[in-house]
C-alpha cells in the first residue's frame, strides 16, 4: 500500500527548520557584533571612564516584530563607575528601537550602543563605536547567508515527506 504524502507536515517542517537556523545564526552574529564593540582596547575605540558606553551595547532578534532573543549589557568596570547605567539605558534604548520593527516582517538584527553620547564619541572624538563593526557585520552576512542556506538545504534534504 502506498503511503500519503503529506504537504502540510512537509511545508511545516520546513518553516520550521528555516526559522530556527536564521534565529540561531541571527542570534551568533549579535553576540560577535557585541563583542567587536566591547572587547576592544581604549586605543582601538575609546577609554572607558564610567564604563556605561561598553554596557549599553547588546543586541536583540526580531521575527516578525516579535523578539526571540536578546543578549549582551554586560557591566564594565571603569575608573569612574561599574557601568550599571550603561547597561539600563543600553536596554531601554534597544526597547525603543525594536518598537520601529513592530510591523515588520521576516527577521530582523539589531544592535545598538544605547548611551546618548555614541555618536559624539564617533563623530567629535573621531573614536569607533559601532561604525566599524556595522560594515563588518554586513560583509560577514554575505558568507553567513550562503551557509545558512545550505546548512538549511541539508536539514530539508533529510525530511521524509511520507
Amino acid at each position: 500500500m502506498p503511503k500519503m504524502i503529506d504537504p502540510a507536515g512537509y511545508v511545516s517542517k520546513c518553516k520550521e527548520i528555516i526559522e530556527s537556523n536564521t534565529i540561531r545564526t541571527l542570534c551568533e552574529l549579535g553576540e560577535e557584533c557585541v563583542k567587536r564593540v566591547r572587547d576592544r582596547a581604549g586605543d582601538e575605540s575609546w577609554y572607558d571612564h564610567t564604563g556605561n558606553l561598553r554596557s549599553s551595547v547588546g543586541y536583540i532578534v526580531l521575527y516578525e516584530g516579535k523578539e526571540v532573543q536578546r543578549g549582551g549589557f554586560m557591566s564594565t568596570s571603569a575608573p569612574e563607575g561599574n557601568g550599571s547605567k550603561g547597561k539600563q539605558e543600553g536596554q531601554n534604548y534597544l526597547e525603543e528601537t525594536a518598537k520601529t520593527f513592530a510591523e515588520s516582517s521576516g527577521f530582523s538584527l539589531v544592535v545598538v550602543a544605547g548611551m546618548n553620547y555614541a555618536e559624539f564619541v564617533e563623530a567629535m572624538d573621531n573614536k569607533d563605536v559601532l561604525s566599524s563593526t556595522e560594515l563588518w557585520a554586513r560583509g560577514k552576512w554575505e558568507e553567513t547567508e550562503r551557509k545558512l542556506k545550505t546548512k538549511i538545504e541539508v536539514e530539508i534534504d533529510k525530511l521524509e515527506i511520507f
